[in-house]
């Protein structure tokens, strides 16, 4: 897992090689570390987090807006920190 700041109010968090539900707890746990109108990237290769990650967070408030296949079996989840 890996999570770092990539530019003005935008972050990434990297996990790739990690299955249900830990996706989910890493992106809550990240979402805790940034600010209200941040953007969080979430990079994933497990299939299921595409659908439970965004659904997770719109639970907790925050705004979901896009979920991408950028490669073969990895996809970005982008997620705006709502409060």
């Amino acid at each position: 897992m890996r999570f770092a700041k990539i530019g003005d109010n935008k972050y990434v968090l990297d996990v790739r090689g990690f299955v249900c539900p830990y996706p989910v707890i890493y992106t809550r746990k990240a979402l805790s570390q940034i600010n209200p109108g941040d953007v969080l990237e979430v990079i994933t290769d497990n299939p299921p987090s595409c659908e439970n990650v965004p659904k997770a967070v719109e639970a907790d408030g925050h705004e979901v807006l896009g979920v991408e296949n950028i490669d073969r079996g990895v996809w970005r989840i982008v997620v705006k920190k709502k409060r």
